[in-house]
């Protein structure tokens, strides 16, 4: 059957290397959003607890509770909880008014608008944001931030950077006044973290999701970083066949046969979450061999008559063929695809 393999020696390198960009792995909160980056929760979650990550972030309550107990701390970026939650569950709060919605203890990362204009208070709300969450007996322990534009060789990420700094003393003057002390602070995801390659980490800890897998959007004007893809995506064969020139595979008829050739078609297509190739251009798995006719929901074809193939073991050769970005290629493999893991040692 069609499936994944996530090869642990490669993640736990990604691991140690970000860990060693801000300060120690203890300091490296891992990003399980979305099934771990569409590389499967259930198997990346213990992988990075056994490496030493003690903190991580997920999506919503559904995924904080499949990881349950693995973390000194699971921060839940994207939801509220309906009823008290365990004590090792935080939550990103975006706004005054989700401040309104939490029961009491509740602990709390408040999210800080420093540019991008998408989620978060602004810095004059700060003050507000306190008074609710003494009232609330709210645990707030952590102000962060993201940055819009890390990856860009601009001067946008300095600028909102600049932002945070500023804010970081403001913050704990205004929490201490309700009684809020050892307040945390982070903002780096991963382009910040390898931007600033542990030269210039001022946070208490550093978020980091794609380049845990392998992957950056860092232009390498702004460093070249050792990092290892850890998925690769793996077909099965279902049948093989002899087409002769003049034959045409696939719906649309849209690949031509100019020559005999043994032929194979394998398990997985767009219905799996492999991106749909059109028949147009050459789209190529992992051995080189490019793809005949359209991908159906189900099934590709290509030359040869091997038993299985690996589709790719590097997402950025489909990011660059779709012009899109690696997360979407990740993300969007299905969660029933089984996955495997592997280790050398």
């Amino acid at each position: 059957m069609a499936h994944i393999r996530l090869n642990f020696d490669a993640y736990r390198h990604n691991l140690h290397y970000l860990g060693q960009c801000c300060g120690g792995i203890e300091r490296l909160m891992a990003v399980f959003k979305d099934n771990a980056y569409g590389h499967g929760l259930a198997q990346i979650a213990p992988m990075a607890a056994a490496v030493g990550v003690r903190l991580a972030a997920v999506k919503n309550c559904d995924e904080a509770q499949q990881i349950d107990g693995l973390f000194e701390t699971i921060l839940i970026l994207a939801d509220l909880p309906l009823e008290p939650p365990p004590d090792t569950w935080a939550f990103a709060i975006h706004s005054l008014e989700a401040l309104q919605k939490l029961p009491p203890k509740t602990r709390i990362h408040v999210n800080i608008d420093t540019g991008m204009h998408r989620n978060g208070i602004y810095a004059w709300q700060l003050e507000d944001a306190c008074e609710i969450s003494a009232k609330k007996q709210l645990c707030l322990e952590a102000i962060f931030t993201h940055y819009h534009s890390a990856d860009v060789l601009s001067c946008d990420y300095f600028v909102q950077k600049e932002r945070f700094e500023a804010i970081k003393p403001v913050a704990k003057r205004v929490a201490k006044r309700y009684g809020f002390k050892d307040l945390k602070f982070h903002g780096a995801n991963s382009a910040a973290l390898l931007r600033t390659k542990g030269k210039s980490f001022t946070d208490d800890f550093a978020r980091s999701g794609i380049a845990s897998y392998g992957y950056t959007d860092l232009p390498q004007a702004l460093g070249v970083h050792d990092l290892r893809p850890v998925l690769s995506l793996w077909a099965k064969k279902m049948s093989s066949r002899t087409v002769e020139k003049g034959d045409c595979i696939g719906y649309g008829a849209t690949f031509e046969v100019t020559q005999n050739m043994e032929v194979s078609t394998y398990d997985i297509g767009y219905g799996d979450g492999m991106f749909r190739f059109n028949g147009k251009g050459a789209l190529r798995v992992a051995n080189g061999k490019p793809l005949l006719g359209r991908v159906s929901m189900d099934s590709f074809t290509i030359e040869g008559l091997d038993d299985e193939v690996c589709v790719f073991d590097d997402a950025r050769e489909f990011a660059r063929f779709f012009d899109t970005i690696t997360y979407d290629i990740l993300t969007k493999l299905s969660p029933s695809l089984s996955r495997r893991v592997l280790r050398s040692s």
